[in-house]
């Protein structure tokens, strides 16, 4: 009985984690859809499509004679490949899309000052 709950806890993880996931894909395509964010959603994509797989092969091989279950489990180790490459695919989309958000985020903060020094200069003149 143990045994058969022994995967749960790393289902539970994974859905949550392909949820965030698939939150995180989703809301950035409301502000465009670059290069980093199709490689996070082949990623997603490919990670939620290997999860389905592994999960369906491992009830394959609960229900396969165990002669047949090494053929299945060439088959999970093949998913399981697909999960591991699509979530370096998202990781590297995720971190590509993190140094242009922050290349943004730091020239609105040089010209927010060049503002400021422009608004300053303005007022000492019309101060003189």
């Amino acid at each position: 009985m143990t045994s058969m709950f022994a995967g749960v806890p790393t289902m539970v993880t994974t859905l949550l984690l392909l949820t965030a996931q698939w939150i995180g894909v989703v809301g950035l395509s409301k502000s465009g859809r670059s290069g980093e964010w199709w490689s996070m959603l082949t990623g997603t994509i490919l990670t939620s499509l290997a999860s389905v797989a592994r999960i369906t092969v491992l009830q394959f091989i609960g229900t396969q004679v165990a002669g047949r279950s090494t053929e299945w489990m060439m088959v999970y180790t093949a998913a399981s490949f697909f999960s591991v490459f699509g979530g370096l695919l998202f990781m590297g989309g995720f971190a590509i899309h993190g140094l242009r958000v922050s290349r943004i985020r730091a020239r609105v903060e040089e010209l927010e000052m060049m503002n400021l020094a422009q608004a300053t200069e303005l007022q000492r003149l019309r101060n003189r």
